[in-house]
């Protein structure tokens, strides 16, 4: 397994940052407790298929590598991949087909190859441990999802649902996809937003006791994120597990069951 991490201006005055570190989270206890690699940052315009170089960093003689949406002239709803890389590999100004990132494992022990993804507005912040699987880039596929962790509107209180896509094969044109909120009782759809190949969709959505809501899109997969905030320097983070957790065995059938039953249904 191999994981990109990402970057995203969201909008809002809300800023993405990530912290990656050198210390391997599992091993065995002969093995070296770090692992050395440097990212490089790359993004492509919207109306690009090119992806082009933001950056290029190492750990020179630190343990931890951060990196923030705020140093990068992203637009709203653009995005940034973090691809983590051996530290003598070149970079190229210009890729068309993202270079696969390397497994951060030392050993045979698992690893989840996660960064923590900060999200803040003022003095504000909160956070998660994500990655987005590189496999998972190399696919279409169709995202479905459920409402949980958002939080009802209330003390002014808004939620955005920031959905992360990247495709890091080659492409010979954007395509223009769709991310969907529909009534989950009703399949009534209630709102949808336009987002580009490799980029973020963005839905400012109005969480209420009356409606549980479903979020889904049949054009590709992608990294589901809310964030709840307020102007009161309330801020919280959350982002759901795949319908495939939903299942203990077999997972992926069910998943797969699962989501032809509900986009069936879906407008």
């Amino acid at each position: 397994m191999s994981d990109y991490l990402f970057l995203a201006n969201v909008g809002d005055g809300i800023i993405n940052s990530i912290q990656l570190s050198k210390f391997v989270s599992n091993r065995r206890s002969n093995s070296l407790p770090i692992v050395n690699y440097k990212v490089g940052v790359y993004t492509q315009p919207f109306k690009s298929t090119i992806w082009e170089k933001l950056d290029e960093v190492g750990f020179d003689d630190g343990n931890n590598i951060s990196l923030s949406s705020a140093k990068y002239s992203l637009d709203i709803g653009q995005l940034a991949v973090i691809i983590p890389c051996k530290t003598d590999f070149e970079l190229l100004d210009q890729y068309s087909e993202l270079p696969e990132p390397i497994s951060r494992k030392i050993d045979l022990s698992p690893v989840n190859e996660r960064a923590t993804i900060y999200f803040s507005k003022g003095d504000s912040f909160s956070s998660y441990q994500g990655e987005f699987p590189y496999q998972m880039s190399r696919i279409k596929g169709t995202f479905l999802g459920f409402d949980p962790l958002a939080q009802e509107a209330g003390d002014g209180l808004k939620t955005k649902i920031i959905f992360a896509n990247i495709h890091s094969s080659k492409i010979s044109e954007k395509s223009v996809f769709n991310l969907n909120v529909a009534n989950a009782n009703s399949k009534e759809k209630m709102v949808s937003n336009e987002y580009v190949q490799n980029s973020v969709g963005i839905i400012d959505v109005q969480v209420t006791s009356h409606a549980e809501l479903c979020f889904y899109s049949k054009d590709t997969l992608g990294i589901p994120i809310f964030i709840s905030y307020n102007d009161s320097g309330y801020l919280s983070v959350e982002h759901t597990h795949p319908p495939s957790e939903y299942f203990w065995n077999n997972k992926f059938k069910g998943q797969q069951l699962m989501k032809e039953s509900w986009l069936s249904q879906l407008p």
